[in-house]
């Protein structure tokens, strides 16, 4: 892969171009079919996430577009792709042509800052997953694990990082973010480290209140973006919860506006979201009311009231 030059930022193409990489790498062929990655989780250096912190939704959309594109050139072509591409994974000299197909319907893009603080800048590290029709109670598969090293010298190491003031407090039970280490090797939990303080710190911006199978409780949201869902070995989540498999393990993201205050929520599930009743739909973020009932799947509701 081709060096940066030293003292230049990441850019977004830099994102798309690791994770068409990683989703060639990840191909795995089954008879005439050849399954590619449909959930990927991209790592950066807290110095290089900074620039993409208020447009990470919409690299990662860029990043869909960009998943969907090579899927249907690989399909239109799958004569020309059979020796080049599949030779790669180890298929038969004089293999057929396969359908490049995702188990699930929708990609699923996430990037996060690494809070191990063990990327260097201009290093990008991608995660990815075939995934699997989330319905059904399937284990999660192994996750392939790349890291890119962009600079063409070696970076000093990054400051010490100090608690950030995003922690989130609750009754509820919580999963915390994703190390950078492949959640099977992890072996415990580990709270994020944060890296500022903002004089936010354990303050909530708003409450959600529910009853799942464990019983009624009352979350505390004091971070800027979380996620919600039954989670799982793959799948992290802010807020956990114990319930029918209906309710994706990553079931919608909410975001708070640091400047306004104004909390948005993003469908990311297979039976859907709804405000007030109202269906979310996926990718296209709709604001939530001070107070509010939010639905899961028709199966749980979440009473949210902001601060």
């Amino acid at each position: 892969m081709t060096g940066r030059t030293a003292g230049t930022r990441l850019n977004g193409d830099d994102l798309i171009g690791e994770v068409l990489r990683n989703m060639e790498d990840g191909l795995f062929r089954i008879r005439r079919k050849t399954i590619v990655p449909s959930i990927y989780r991209i790592y950066l250096s807290p110095d290089d996430y900074e620039p993409f912190r208020d447009v990470v939704p919409f690299i990662a959309g860029e990043i869909r577009a960009a998943l969907d594109e090579r899927l249907a050139g690989w399909n239109a072509s799958k004569r020309r792709f059979a020796r080049t591409v599949l030779s790669k994974i180890g298929a038969a000299e004089g293999a057929e042509p396969t359908e490049f197909v995702r188990l699930t319907e929708e990609w699923t893009v996430e990037i996060y800052p690494d809070l191990d603080a063990k990327l260097q800048p201009g290093e990008i590290e991608v995660y990815s997953d075939l995934g699997a029709p989330q319905k059904q109670e399937y284990g999660a598969g192994s996750l392939t694990r790349r890291i890119f090293p962009k600079g063409a010298e070696p970076a000093p190491p990054p400051e010490p990082t100090v608690p950030d003031p995003d922690a989130t407090v609750s009754t509820a039970t919580a999963t915390p973010p994703p190390s950078r280490t492949s959640p099977e090797l992890a072996g415990e939990d580990s709270a994020p480290k944060e890296s500022e303080d903002d004089g936010t710190k354990g303050r909530a911006f708003a409450y959600i209140r529910y009853v799942d199978q464990q019983g009624q409780k009352t979350f505390e949201v004091t971070k800027n973006q979380m996620v919600i869902g039954r989670g799982g070995r793959s799948y992290w989540v802010d807020l956990r919860l114990e319930t029918l498999p209906d309710v994706s393990r990553e079931h919608c993201r909410i975001r708070r506006d640091p400047e306004t205050g104004r909390f948005t929520i993003e469908d990311a599930s297979q039976f859907g979201t709804a405000v007030n009743g109202k269906p979310v739909a996926q990718n296209n973020p709709v604001e939530i009311p001070r107070r509010a009932t939010i639905s899961l799947a028709g199966v749980i509701d979440l009473q949210w009231e902001a601060v």
